[in-house]
């Protein structure tokens, strides 16, 4: 049964254990009297697999002796009082009661602390691996698949391992993006601990050729964050280096990398550090909703960033902007397999949008359907391939209950804005043309061939001989192969809703 949390367990140390047969082993007599042990708590659902996997073992402990811990329970402790570093939070596994209990020397109570580093593994294990969170609870629009958990397994695992905590640390998602943010989490609290970022004074706009006291400030800021060299210039004159700082600060905060120092930029300095920590932790947690990350080409989209993106192996190959849903049209999270590729599609209008868009419009222009290229089957309306169909020239494949794929579209105007939330919930990506070509390389399709068969002006579909993993997600915090840490703003609220969920679930706080 999989561990699914709901207010965070107080755990208490009852004066008396229950009753315990002369013959019953201690640890199922400390299973069997937990709920006096761990009053209201969230996993006494997980003791009847903790029975299990103990029963099979006829009661042996693991983690414990009489004196104390064995190096296996002294080695998943040490990675539970490490959690922060996975952007989980330590009073969460029991960590404080743990040692406490250890501390007493009490050699009765040794079965009891055995039960409770056996839960506090299998929950941080859970919340490593799987995530602290259900992802379709926390927002409908989330879909991905939900993966078995196995208490008796991991406890399996991790007993048989050479170093416990390293088999437990071993949950953690494995991709380098995970390990990167793990990475950038460091730096940033190191930067809290140092006493943060000053804030910056509002002002006029700034830009190259002015001259203002707010320009050595803004050095400073820079500077710190790592946008600009130490050694740069000084004084109060706003150059060409400060300009590329700006635009560096910029692009890696989603802005108009302009390099003109203004209100939006202000904003995005005065943000603390506190919040930049807690976008990663976030999108952390959302990493731990994804299954394994499979080996080879992929290709994922990231809501919050409005890009989509072709990895082979830990490296970006290709990247486009893209337009994503509108309120009320989110797009959604999930996983599926791209399976073909199609050249001038055609576009089965949604029933919906046929209904409450399209329909009004033929009513009060019997030509409507003429003059959009549109024809009409019953109540189904499509419209037909060309320069003017509303996917464009490409429609690029991965069945889903969501109705969601990429395209192309003929309103090539909008990429150009900065936020790009004005679809119906499909992905338009800016350079179709371009990422047809990579993903059907492999199959003998050159540019030219593509063009051709673009020309003909007649449908055609492309199945991939080898389907590729795509990932819909939604990241406000993450780090590029160049090594930059980006933020972006909560478009669609989901951190709002993740955060409040988390709180729910969790003991520590995660507004800090």
């Amino acid at each position: 049964m999989s561990l699914r949390y709901g207010a965070l367990f107080l755990l208490v140390v009852a004066a008396t254990p229950g009753a315990q047969s002369p013959t019953e082993p201690a640890v199922a007599a400390a299973l069997r009297h937990t709920p006096a042990v761990v009053a209201h708590s969230a996993l006494e659902g997980e003791l009847p697999a903790l029975d299990r996997y103990y029963a099979k073992r006829q009661y042996q402990p693991v983690w414990t002796t009489t004196a104390g811990f064995t190096p296996a329970g002294q080695s998943a402790l040490g990675e539970l009082q490490a959690a922060a570093g996975e952007g989980l939070t330590v009073d969460d596994y029991l960590v404080a009661p743990i040692t406490a209990l250890a501390a007493g020397g009490d050699s009765s109570k040794m079965a009891d602390l055995e039960v409770l580093v056996a839960l506090a593994a299998t929950r941080f294990a859970h919340d490593l691996g799987w995530g602290i969170t259900l992802a379709s609870e926390v927002d409908k629009d989330n879909a991905y698949i939900l993966r078995e958990f196995s208490p008796e397994q991991v406890l399996e695992t991790i007993a048989q391992a050479p170093d416990a905590g390293a088999a437990l640390r071993a949950y953690e998602p494995r991709t380098f993006v995970y390990a990167e943010l793990k990475r950038g989490l460091a730096e940033l609290r190191a930067v809290r601990d140092a006493g943060g970022w000053k804030t910056v004074a509002d002002g006029p706009s700034l830009k190259v050729g002015d001259s203002d006291p707010r320009v050595q400030e803004l050095r400073r800021q820079l500077i710190q964050r790592g946008d600009l060299r130490a050694a740069a210039a000084g004084g109060d004159a706003f150059d060409s280096d400060l300009a590329d700082a700006v635009k560096r600060f910029q692009a890696r905060h989603g802005l108009q990398p302009d390099g003109v120092y203004g209100k939006t930029m202000i904003a995005e300095l005065n943000v603390p550090v506190a919040i930049r920590i807690q976008q990663i932790r976030l999108a952390m947690e959302r990493l731990r909703w994804l299954p394994p990350t499979p080996a080879g080409r992929r290709i994922a989209v990231n809501l919050a960033d409005f890009g989509a993106y072709v990895f082979d192996g830990d490296g970006i190959t290709f990247e486009t902007r893209a337009i994503i849903g509108r309120q009320f049209h989110e797009t959604p999270m999930f996983t599926a397999m791209m399976t073909y590729v199609v050249i001038n599609p055609y576009w089965n209008v949604p029933a919906s949008i046929t209904t409450g868009e399209i329909l009004p419009k033929i009513k009060a222009d019997p030509g409507y359907l003429a003059k959009n290229h549109m024809e009409m089957d019953g109540s189904a309306v499509r419209q037909l391939p060309g320069p003017w169909n509303s996917l464009g020239r490409f429609k690029f494949m991965f069945p889903n209950p969501h109705n969601v794929y990429l395209h192309d579209t003929p309103s090539r105007g909008l990429f150009a804005q900065t936020d790009r939330a004005f679809s119906h919930g499909c992905v338009r990506v800016d350079n179709p043309a371009d990422l047809a070509a990579v993903l059907l390389a492999p199959q003998g399709w050159t540019t030219d061939r593509i063009q051709a068969a673009v020309s003909t002006g007649q449908q055609t579909i492309v199945n991939l001989t080898t389907p590729l993993p795509v990932t819909i997600t939604y990241a406000t915090a993450f780090r590029t192969p160049d090594g930059l840490l980006h933020f972006r703003r909560d478009v669609y609220g989901r951190d709002r809703k993740l955060l409040a969920a988390l709180n729910r679930r969790s003991q520590g706080s995660w507004e800090q």
